[in-house]
């Protein structure tokens, strides 16, 4: 049965989507079989970073809809990596059921290793914790981050999951040194979740395009993304 990773954040342009397809890319590589499921509103989807949206036949909500099977929606990106992906006309996810959020978890489950879960928030009513194995919280050092990080813990824990890697991405070094944003011992230090790994902000993650995904250059964000891949095995 595969395993199932969720990243999540209450934030809106964070990089969710751009570590989820990077995780999703690196765990092929290593031989696994990956399904990239995309329930995000955000306004760049998986299928546009890569270059597929033109190729969406049938999508996540078909499948949740039972309008066509998994099989015949997911689009195959590279060999051991596929995708699920969001509708391309806005609005057409709607509400989602628990019930069908779960079967279709289950049913990829069966024919892939790992399925990463591009969701806005984990305490949207759909997302049933029991058939996730880990979560990713992906947040930065503004002041904010700290309640943020804490309510995504403690819904977490109120279903008595605790496979939580929290990751904070665009950190701001220099705002934290200034004190106009926080420092990553104050997050530690005032949020009740270890923080794992960090992502500096930098202007070049800003314009990633398809290559970056497939990049094995020694930078920072892949040495992340390896680290949270490593944890989470």
């Amino acid at each position: 049965m595969g395993k199932v990773i969720a990243v999540s954040s209450q934030k809106e342009t964070i990089g969710k989507t751009i570590i989820s397809i990077k995780a999703g890319v690196k765990l092929s590589r290593s031989g696994k079989n990956v399904l990239l499921m995309d329930f995000s509103s955000g306004k760049k989807k998986m299928s546009e970073y890569l270059k597929v949206n033109e190729n969406i036949i049938y999508d996540i909500k078909d499948v949740l809809d039972s309008t066509c099977s998994l099989e015949l929606a997911a689009i195959e990106i590279i060999e051991g990596l596929s995708l699920l992906p969001c509708p391309r006309i806005n609005d057409k996810l709607g509400k989602i059921k628990k019930e069908s959020f779960v079967k279709i978890i289950n049913e990829a489950k069966k024919d892939y290793d790992v399925i990463i879960l591009d969701i806005d928030k984990i305490q949207l009513s759909y997302v049933d914790f029991s058939v996730l194995d880990n979560i990713i919280i992906i947040n930065n050092n503004d002041f904010s981050c700290i309640k943020e990080i804490n309510t995504d813990k403690a819904i977490a824990e109120k279903y008595n999951f605790n496979n939580i890697y929290v990751l904070i991405n665009k950190f701001n070094i220099k705002k934290g040194s200034k004190g106009t944003m926080m420092k990553l011992k104050d997050i530690q230090k005032l949020s009740e979740a270890k923080i794992q790994s960090t992502i500096e902000e930098n202007i070049k993650y800003s314009e990633i395009d398809y290559d970056f995904f497939f990049s094995s250059d020694d930078s920072s964000f892949n040495k992340t993304i390896d680290n949270m891949i490593f944890l989470m095995s």
